[in-house]
């Protein structure tokens, strides 16, 4: 029997509960996990006898600025980036929830159905829609953006599983290699669910059809960091840079404007690294709202919660770790199998690397405090992580294997790996980014592990503007990174970061960071494509957990906290109502809110 994702017309009631939660869920609970203050019981998100009011500029302090924009298929693009395209478009699957289970709920679509054998999907695209140029959204346009992002060396890894996409008036049709059921998450409110004119797409020099089919592009004249969505924003301008910003302005002709969406006249995103400035930046009225993901200044926020809309919540939220690369010049762990995986260090590049040794890895795990580092770089309020899945999230265990603290056990793992390396030292690169507070947590790890191992370990805290950052990650030029991601409502959206195929040689890019290559893993993430039956697929999650626990490919520290902090004029950061009536999106995913909803009181946020 094939299932079916359904979304009413905007405005409708004729559409029950039930049908737009039907289909794939995860079974998390948002509120196992998470510390969500949205402030609704104090009165400050929205208060009694509250009215929305049009009008006004909201300014917005960011973390950072972002790579190659904006574009969903080559932008690197990590939360501020994200932040923007909510304000730019919308995509077609929205998170949401049925009861107790998160669900990808159809957003641009108004259905969305899979074939009984979960290989097909079909896809209708609401009536009207318009992007910021006037061209329309329909089928072709939203099979030219599932197109370039299946084509991009970036993002292209995540649908590498699909065969091909057609399309026709307002019906897309999805035939994939294998089955997903699971699929909708793909296109959820993340990069390549966000949809940008196919008219802009087609003139840009990055457009990876440009080298396949000349016939589906136009000459290059258009410009990548003027992009065009069909959001409640349209792009202003913009200015690259730490200080700079990126302007945008309200989309009289949005397709929900019928219910008075958006509020606000313009909402500028300013980039500022350094915490301290952004936080300086919100109290000096510089800002009306920033977000971070430092523990330390959620804390000195969560005291002073009277002066603020606060919203804190680490639900489906990314896990803070140190990433590993262990690209190797074989694949130890398919040895058994024909047609195993290609080299990820054919060259040798990374050969010399302690990373590459399990029990190095190990040591080094169980060589740092946790609940030391979280009392003192998380001001004690996150938990410490043992996997990439938070506690309320599908996958999650209490025991994954994962080394915990231990100075003895730490040390023999270290003297086994200097064994089977024949030395009696191991060193290695460590960077983080130039936020200073990150500089300072990662050289916490660093001195905990002196601690421990004494002269046997060697690596000092380079740091790294964020957009070079990201792009040395995408291709392995690295050994050790300080590291934040895997936030999602379901581990199908992980796929693409862990999967052997999304692994590429280290010096091409590749979205499987760490470049492991683990058959246990790829078994179990198509394992949970594979099915729809919940109790499969909690199984399957919890594998990875145990084989991220056991092969140690990244060193977790702590499911992280996210707060955003915002001017008491600003509300309603928390409540999207759903086009069909039938609820709201979720509030806060790993950081990143709605925007269209927000409204200042008297049109006027500061």
């Amino acid at each position: 029997m094939a299932f079916t994702l359904v979304a009413a017309a905007c405005g409708s009631s004729g559409t029950k509960k039930s049908e737009v939660n039907s289909g794939p869920t995860t079974t998390a609970d948002p509120n196992a996990a998470q510390k969500i203050q949205d402030n609704k019981a104090s009165g400050q998100d929205t208060r009694a006898g509250d009215k929305p009011v049009p009008g006004g500029k909201l300014v917005y302090g960011i973390e950072a600025d972002s790579a190659n924009p904006w574009v969903h298929y080559a932008t690197s693009c990590a939360i501020s980036c994200r932040m923007i395209f909510k304000a730019i478009s919308d995509p077609l699957f929205i998170g949401a929830k049925n009861g107790d289970a998160a669900v990808a709920s159809p957003y641009l679509l108004k259905s969305a159905t899979a074939s009984t054998d979960g290989k097909q999907w079909k896809f209708t695209v609401r009536d009207g829609i318009k992007f910021h140029d006037g061209s329309p959204l329909d089928g072709a346009a939203v099979k030219y953006n599932i197109d370039v992002c299946r084509l991009s060396g970036l993002t292209g890894p995540a649908y590498g599983h699909i065969d091909k996409v057609s399309a026709s008036g307002q019906e897309v049709t999805i035939d994939l290699k294998g089955p997903d059921f699971a699929l909708p998450f793909l296109f959820r409110d993340e990069v390549c669910g966000y949809m940008f004119s196919m008219k802009w797409i087609r003139t840009l020099e990055s457009n990876p059809l440009r080298k396949i089919d000349p016939t589906q592009v136009d000459p290059p004249t258009g410009k990548q960091t003027e992009p065009v969505g069909v959001g409640p924003f349209k792009f202003v301008s913009y200015t690259a840079g730490n200080g700079n910003s990126l302007k945008t302005a309200k989309n009289p002709d949005y397709w929900r404007k019928a219910e008075g969406l958006p509020y606000l006249d313009e909402v500028e995103f300013v980039v500022a690294v350094d915490i301290q400035s952004r936080s300086a930046g919100l109290k000096s009225g510089q800002f009306n709202i920033i977000h971070t993901a430092n523990s330390d200044e959620s804390a000195k926020f969560a005291k002073d919660k009277d002066q603020y809309t606060l919203l804190q919540a680490n639900a489906y939220g990314e896990t803070s770790y140190t990433l590993l690369n262990v690209g190797a010049g074989d694949n130890p762990t398919y040895a058994a199998l024909a047609g195993k995986p290609p080299a990820m260090d054919a060259e040798g590049k990374n050969s010399n690397s302690p990373i590459l040794n399990v029990n190095c890895r190990r040591a080094l795990a169980a060589g740092i405090d946790y609940d030391s580092y979280v009392k003192q770089r998380e001001a004690g309020i996150t938990k410490v992580a043992n996997g990439p899945f938070p506690p309320g999230s599908l996958g999650y265990l209490e025991d994954t294997g994962y080394p915990k603290f231990d100075k003895v056990k730490a040390n023999g793992f270290l003297d086994t790996c200097l064994k089977e390396l024949n030395k009696t030292q191991i060193e290695f690169t460590f960077n983080t980014t130039n936020d200073a507070f990150n500089v300072e947590s990662n050289q916490l790890i660093v001195s905990m592990w002196k601690a421990a191992f004494g002269d046997k370990v060697k690596t000092s805290v380079t740091p790294i503007e964020q957009g070079q950052y990201i792009g040395l990650a995408l291709v392995g030029s690295y050994n050790a990174f300080g590291w934040r991601n895997h936030g999602g409502l379901d581990p199908n959206e992980q796929f693409f970061w862990w999967y052997s195929g999304t692994a590429s040689p280290i010096g091409q890019l590749a979205l499987n960071f760490g470049r492991f290559q683990d058959k246990d893993i790829d078994t179990a993430l198509g394992a949970m494509r594979a099915t729809a039956d919940p109790a499969k697929r909690k199984a399957a999650a919890e594998t990875i957990n145990k084989t991220f626990g056991s092969q140690v490919y990244n060193i977790w520290l702590n499911w992280t906290l996210w707060t955003i902090a915002a001017n008491p004029k600003v509300r309603n950061l928390t409540d999207l109502p759903l086009p069909d009536g039938t609820g709201t999106a979720l509030p806060v995913i790993s950081g990143k809110h709605q925007l269209a909803q927000v409204w200042c009181v008297g049109g006027k946020c500061s």
